[in-house]
């Protein structure tokens, strides 16, 4: 994963986490929720939806393995439209983004090209870096 995408996740996962462990408190959260009407989960599905598209564009395709987490969420954030079920699935997404921004630091960083060319043959590629 090359370094500016670990950055673009780190940081649409720390704030999508602050939001769920936010709205995941028990009266306040709900309170805040539902006195807007339901728009924070609105807002998150839209963040979930960030992650999701910058996942696809990884051309690396290192983040691919945790595509699962933005689809969670946005399923998780239409079924918490049911107050007391809400409450439950913002705690579960809480240990989800905590085990997906863990995930994404220790995935291993792409530096640069990892292939060696010789001469302007494209059929004698050597890859230098095996993961």
């Amino acid at each position: 994963m090359k370094s500016s995408f670990r950055i673009v996740f780190l940081v649409l996962g720390i704030i999508a986490l602050m939001r769920e462990a936010f709205f995941g408190l028990p009266v306040i959260g709900g309170s805040y929720v539902l006195s807007l009407a339901w728009a924070p989960l609105g807002t998150s599905i839209l963040i979930y939806g960030i992650m999701l598209a910058v996942m696809l564009a990884d051309r690396y395709g290192r983040s691919k393995e945790l595509l699962w987490v933005p689809l969670i969420g946005m399923v998780f954030s239409i079924i918490a439209v049911v107050p007391f079920v809400a409450m439950v699935l913002h705690w579960v997404m809480t240990l989800i983004l905590i085990y997906f921004i863990i995930r994404v630091m220790t995935l291993p960083n792409q530096v640069g090209n990892t292939h060696v060319y010789y001469g302007g043959d494209t059929d004698k590629t050597v890859n230098r870096r095996q993961y």
